[in-house]
């Protein structure tokens, strides 16, 4: 297992584990009470991030993910974490009993405090809280209980069906924020410039959750400025029977050339399913009903103000 070396810390650690896929309102929580424990302390908190899910290493299928690392690891760090190690599940860390990993925490990052979620288990025996607790008397386990919202507990398979359902409050409700689509512009077939839309195209990690298709209000974020947008996902089934899934976004009173740069596309509200229309002048004039009734919604900042 190949664990940053943390020895160098002038104090002992309190450390917590996991995935932290979309870094929720969940993980959030854990990692303010990580915080604030090693305050209590006085320990320095460390962050062990999976690049990926572990469940990945032993299926064909992978499980997409709600962002990216290195994403995760910027909004662990704005949270007020500045040791965050990522690590790769390998065939390394699939070998290890619970008793060998935290070994290695205690070797190399100073552990003495462990904060777990209540579902968490450790190395291939699967230890949870009770057995950690009871085999490693040197160190102090703590068990966060999840955080839930309406009932129902806070978790990165909730937040990828209110996605992939298209609710976007819903999942401004889990995550804290409004989920963002982030990638480069590429050049398309300019269908939307022939109708007097052009839009910016891009293309995300193929490993990312893609919301359900529709037009959706979005803000795009591009050279630090926010613009308005209509952003439209699906196949384009007006000009296409069996197209390419693309995301494409008209950014609202907005004219430079941005083919190349890096975009971020945050989805506030959804507002219609994708449609198949008669003609091109049927799909202009709903164009335009769309972006009237976008431009109303955004002019209500509170709506979206992050």
């Amino acid at each position: 297992m190949k664990l940053r070396n943390l020895t160098n810390l002038i104090k002992p650690t309190i450390a917590t584990i996991g995935t932290f896929d979309g870094v929720h309102k969940g993980h959030k929580a854990l990692i303010n009470h990580l915080i604030d424990s090693a305050k209590q302390f006085d320990q320095i908190p460390v962050v062990i991030v999976f690049e990926e899910k572990p469940k990945n290493f032993f299926i064909s299928k992978k499980i997409k993910s709600l962002c990216s690392i290195n994403e995760r690891k910027e909004i662990i760090n704005s949270l007020g974490i500045e040791n965050i190690i990522s690590l790769r599940f390998d065939k390394s860390i699939q070998k290890l009993s619970s008793d060998e990993f935290i070994s290695e925490l205690v070797e190399k990052i100073r552990i003495k405090t462990f904060v777990l979620g209540s579902d968490s288990k450790i190395g291939y025996d699967q230890s949870g809280y009770e057995e950690l607790k009871n085999n490693h008397p040197n160190i102090k386990f703590i068990k966060f209980l999840p955080k839930k919202n309406k009932g129902k507990i806070i978790s990165s398979t909730l937040v990828k069906q209110a996605i992939e359902k298209g609710n976007c409050q819903e999942t401004k409700e889990l995550l804290g924020r409004f989920y963002t689509i982030k990638g480069k512009v590429t050049e398309g077939k300019n269908l939307g410039e022939k109708l007097g839309f052009p839009t910016a195209n891009i293309i995300p990690s193929p490993n990312i959750v893609i919301p359900k298709d529709g037009i959706y209000a979005s803000i795009v974020e591009y050279n630090n400025k926010k613009y308005y947008g209509a952003t439209s996902i699906g196949k384009r089934p007006t000009f296409e029977k069996n197209g390419q899934r693309i995301i494409e976004t008209f950014i609202l009173d907005f004219n430079k050339n941005i083919y190349h740069k890096k975009i971020n596309v945050h989805l506030i509200s959804k507002i219609r399913d994708e449609q198949k229309f008669n003609s091109q002048e049927e799909l202009i004039d709903k164009m335009n009903e769309d972006i009237k009734n976008i431009k109303l919604l955004l002019d209500k900042k509170t709506y979206y103000e992050q």
